[in-house]
């Protein structure tokens, strides 16, 4: 049974930890990664202990989406929040996007309070 944990990813070390830090808070227990390939890594290693993956669209090396669709070969279930500071307007037309399974996609910026009620509410947290 996967535990209340959520993995972070964003190639912006302050928005990681910061992302990381404050769900925490609100009662994950999150790891945080600047790099893709090593958080798909981690999580080819623990499938079952997470619940949610937060991760940022445009990184360098892999990008959002394939990571997503990765994560997405190794546990259909669970919930992957995609966020982005770019124009979203034909991102769901991507056929890369509708293979990764998004849950939601969240516009940066995005008010902490906001992050939380769009996670708590796709996950409910216990």
């Amino acid at each position: 049974m996967k535990s209340v944990s959520g993995i972070v990813v964003d190639d912006e070390e302050q928005l990681a930890s910061l992302y990381g830090q404050f769900l925490s808070s609100t009662g994950f227990k999150t790891i945080s990664f600047t790099k893709p390939l090593v958080a798909l890594e981690h999580y080819r290693q623990n499938p079952y202990k997470y619940s949610m993956v937060l991760t940022d669209l445009r990184m360098p090396g892999m990008n959002g989406l394939e990571l997503a669709t990765e994560i997405r070969k190794i546990d259909s279930s669970v919930k992957i929040f995609l966020i982005t500071a770019f124009d979203i307007f034909d991102l769901e037309m991507d056929p890369i996007f509708q293979s990764a399974g998004i849950s939601k996609v969240i516009q940066k910026p995005v008010k902490l309070s906001t992050l939380r009620n769009i996670v708590q509410d796709s996950i409910k947290i216990s």
